[in-house]
């Protein structure tokens, strides 16, 4: 799977241990991975061979479904869409016998049945199981016929069990949800993606002289009340002390939740310098937020 679905700015890691903590809760449009596919308006989900491709083609039409793409089907499709989605699925299972020798039991106390008194290896009869599933995907802009995205997507299971073990799910069950899976992946590489996140504020004080510390704390505890306070408060305070990290990391994230994107991105690239290595995180989300809505203006312009 591609590992950017909002991945690449880790939203989930970024959210992870801070329900206690002092935060900016942000709401945000981020550019598609793939923007120059991101920019059509409508799509042609065509025909993608392979035994699972009918099913992958739903997967893909469900999974676009919600975003700003008209999506078109059949021979009109086809004609009037501004892009033409198309490609292969390759599915595959091997099974195969193996023997493991693994210590057992072979004597238990007979007057505790709970306690063994002797244990010796045995051979297992087992089984090994290899699913891979593996779609080739590529979207073509009709007026130019220039390919616009292109991917292939691997889906591997590996299982084994042995004789007492239970057996892994049913093969068809696994394959239908591996193309449902990546039958929505598509919608990351190419959709914008409106998202509310939590980011922890920067707390550390170090710099600071005594007042100028109970100061910084007690904005960062005004943020769970009154985070546009906070950050008024913190740019007063980076007046007295320019370029401290915690103070310009805060400010950027103020600018982000306002929609000062440049600004956050100032902001964040002087903190990284000052030691804030949240910095780069913070950079890399404003220049997406930056593209996201470059993106969403283009296509405002085209309607």
């Amino acid at each position: 799977m591609r590992k950017h679905i909002l991945g690449a700015i880790a939203i989930a890691a970024l959210a992870a241990g801070i329900a206690n903590a002092e935060v900016l809760e942000i709401t945000g449009e981020f550019a598609a991975p793939n923007r120059e596919a991101s920019l059509l308006r409508s799509i042609s989900i065509d025909r993608i061979d392979g035994q699972d491709g009918a099913a992958l083609e739903r997967a893909i039409e469900q999974g676009l479904s919600g975003t700003h793409f008209d999506l078109m089907g059949g021979r009109t499709g086809r004609s009037n869409a501004e892009g033409s989605l198309s490609g292969g699925i390759t599915t595959g299972v091997d099974e195969q016998p193996f023997k493991r020798k693994e210590k057992r039991c072979v004597e238990k106390d007979s007057a505790d049945q709970k306690k063994c008194v002797r244990e010796e290896y045995v051979e297992l009869r087992c089984r090994r199981r290899t699913i891979n599933v593996k779609a080739d995907l590529r979207l073509v802009r009709n007026r130019d016929g220039r390919i616009v995205y292109s991917t292939t997507k691997p889906f591997t299971q590996d299982n084994s069990w042995c004789e007492g073990q239970s057996a892994p799910g049913p093969v068809e069950e696994v394959i239908a949800g591996a193309v449902r899976s990546l039958g929505y992946s598509v919608r990351a590489d190419i959709a914008p993606t409106i998202s509310t996140y939590s980011i922890r504020v920067r707390e550390s004080d170090k710099g600071m002289s005594k007042d100028q510390s109970k100061r910084f704390k007690d904005l960062v505890k005004l943020t769970k009340r009154d985070e546009r306070g906070a950050c008024t408060g913190w740019a007063a305070l980076n007046g007295e002390l320019p370029n401290n990290p915690s103070l310009t990391f805060n400010l950027g994230l103020c600018a982000e939740q306002s929609g000062d994107y440049a600004g956050a991105l100032q902001y964040y690239h002087a903190a990284q310098r000052a030691g804030a290595s949240e910095g780069g995180q913070g950079a890399d989300r404003a220049i997406r937020l930056i593209a996201g809505r470059e993106d969403a203006a283009i296509r405002a312009r085209r309607r």
